[in-house]
């Protein structure tokens, strides 16, 4: 099933009953879609761990696939991905802007040969 927009307060309620049917039919594994996600507050994560247990109790694995941008940061944030399988689109770490090369130049050791010492 593919979720898409913003998983707020208002749309979580709305979307549940559905997800907790599908949940309860017992595929042996129930997944998300959340590539066309582009938001997601506590109201979403809240909703994914009470589908997850509901899943568990229909001895059903959750899995959240596309998890990319905002929902990604606050999904690593609370910790949801080491509760329920995440399959994360793009860069596993977020990235904190380009490299300067004079940062690298400036921590790098010196070169030892042709007249370097080493301390």
């Amino acid at each position: 099933m593919e979720v898409r927009g913003e998983l707020d307060l208002d749309s979580a309620a709305s979307i549940e009953p559905t997800l907790v049917a599908l949940a309860r039919t017992g595929p042996d594994e129930l997944r998300l879609d959340l590539g066309a996600l582009v938001f997601c507050d506590t109201s979403g994560i809240d909703l994914f761990l009470r589908l997850r247990r509901q899943c568990a109790r229909a001895h059903t694995t959750l899995v959240l696939t596309g998890v990319h941008g905002q929902p990604a940061r606050v999904i690593r944030l609370v910790g949801l991905d080491r509760t329920i399988a995440c399959r994360f689109v793009g860069p596993a770490a977020p990235r904190r802007g380009p490299i300067d090369p004079a940062v690298v130049r400036a921590s790098s050791p010196a070169p030892v040969g042709a007249g370097a010492t080493r301390p």
